[in-house]
């Protein structure tokens, strides 16, 4: 009987591990979703910072190009 106990015991843990890891795997897909997210916002806030500093540097009497040393 034991050995039939201990059978049932293993059987037993690998469906609660089956279990945890459909949870990992689900909440993994979650994050992966949030890292694309993230990934878009940044990029969408790089082209706004390139239009702004475009902006800038056009709007020097110089023509945008940088100032020069001097000796």
């Amino acid at each position: 009987m034991s050995s039939l106990g201990d059978a049932l015991a293993a059987l037993k843990n690998i469906v609660l591990l089956q279990e945890r890891l459909e949870v990992v795997q689900r909440d993994l897909g979650q994050v992966a979703t949030s890292v694309a997210m993230i990934n878009d916002y940044a990029r969408d806030i790089d082209k706004r910072v390139v239009r702004i500093e475009t902006m800038i540097e056009m709007s020097r009497p110089n023509g945008g190009s940088a100032p020069r040393i001097e000796r």
